[in-house]
């Protein structure tokens, strides 16, 4: 087994906050052989590593595969017209992808919408690129300048305001890559339909 796949079940299994006890009772394996899997001690079989992507509701491709390449040409671009944002997905959307990356601009006028805040499973973090990001977390507003970086428990209600008259460009990066399905209450439409 490639030291790569113990240190992805390990990491997946956390992720999904199992302890090794968990994981056991979903697959059928011992805790012993699990550790032993994890740590690199032992070479799963094909029906072990099944029933482990199974338990930990991925495709064993998850474990196997290289690295995901988007090319620029390749990327989504949605538009959130409820909210003015539109997000650039720059990682692939697999199910079993265990973290999102995306380019999200906030364009002018989007602080005079009636915005709901979103929350979701994981951590996130904003990195602005471009612009004065306002966010609120719980209510409480923080103002980001390009360069400035926040991390928080993606848990806590957040919403991404601009309150300038310029576009704010800045980088997400969840590790739930689903979070943008806590957004489906939105309309969203493809960014040839983005306001100029």
């Amino acid at each position: 087994m490639s030291t790569l796949i113990g240190r992805k079940i390990r990491q997946l299994r956390l992720l999904k906050n199992l302890k090794l006890k968990d994981l056991s009772n979903r697959t059928g394996l011992s805790i012993s052989y699990l550790s032993k899997l994890e740590r690199e001690n032992y070479t799963a079989s094909p029906s072990a590593m099944k029933q482990i992507a199974e338990a930990l509701e991925v495709t064993l491709d998850f474990f196997y595969e290289g690295p995901s390449i988007v090319h620029s040409y390749e990327r989504t671009v949605e538009y959130l017209e409820n909210e003015r944002i539109s997000i650039e997905k720059l990682t692939s959307s697999a199910k079993d992808c265990c973290m999102a990356a995306t380019i999200c601009n906030v364009f002018p006028g989007n602080a005079q919408l009636p915005l709901s805040p979103h929350s979701h499973e994981g951590e996130e973090i904003a990195y602005v690129l471009e612009g004065i990001l306002t966010v609120q977390l719980n209510g409480i507003e923080h103002v980001l300048y390009p360069g400035d970086c926040l991390r928080f428990p993606s848990e806590h209600s957040h919403l991404w305001i601009n309150n300038t008259n310029q576009i704010v460009r800045f980088l997400s990066i969840s590790t739930s890559p689903q979070k943008w399905d806590s957004y489906q209450d939105n309309t969203v439409k493809l960014l040839e339909d983005e306001p100029s």
